[in-house]
């Protein structure tokens, strides 16, 4: 690695670690224990990061890029479970929970940059770390939330209401995300979003407080 990568490197890991602290309270202490094993990992767009069936051995925080997470139907037929850009941490921690393989696969959707956590010294880590600790829990609170979230979503919205919130949640989404996968989000054909996706933005653009 020359002096300008480790420069780089050291970088986005400061710039992590402020994130965690700020996030958590990880000390600096808890840091330096983690610190040799992380690693930067750079992809291309469609480069699987966690795939269907397979043990969940790692998670990432994602420096630059966007992931979708997706299961496949018994036909084949992929559905997109959420979305995650910068800042996020990313990974199947339900899995891990369960020490069962992963029923989701994790997918980048552009160029992405993310920190590899591996799981066996994190693992460790939150057992007898009160920082790691708090992180494990904060991403348990998490899980919980966007799960109550997107079930909410999905039973009790309307798909005009579901395209609104999506809109609202991820709002450079549209610019980002192929319309195909934005329709698998949303649990409508592609044909039904292209046809109503520009009279549901008027209406999002109305019900927008300026």
């Amino acid at each position: 690695m020359t002096g300008a990568m480790e420069a780089e490197s050291s970088r986005i890991l400061a710039a992590v670690h402020k994130d965690l602290r700020e996030r958590v309270e990880l000390s600096d202490a808890d840091w330096a224990r983690i610190r040799p094993h992380l690693s930067l990992q750079e992809t291309g767009p469609k480069h699987q990061l966690q795939a269907i069936g397979e043990p969940v051995s790692r998670h990432y925080f994602l420096l630059r890029g966007l992931v979708r997470f997706y299961y496949l139907s018994p036909e084949g037929k992929e559905l997109n479970k959420a979305f995650y850009a910068e800042g996020n941490i990313v990974g199947n921690l339900s899995a891990l929970i369960l020490n069962e393989p992963s029923r989701f696969a994790i997918e980048t959707l552009e160029p992405s940059l993310l920190l590899v956590f591996p799981f066996e010294p994190l693992k460790q880590l939150v057992s007898d770390c009160p920082g790691w600790d708090r992180l494990f829990n904060y991403g348990c609170q998490m899980m919980l939330l966007r799960n109550e979230r997107r079930e909410a979503e999905l039973l009790t919205l309307s798909a005009a209401e579901r395209f609104r919130q999506f809109v609202h949640n991820f709002p450079r989404a549209l610019e980002r995300i192929p319309q195909y996968h934005i329709a698998s989000y949303l649990g409508i054909s592609p044909e039904a979003l292209s046809r109503f996706k520009r009279q549901w933005l008027q209406e999002t653009d109305k019900n927008t407080p300026t």
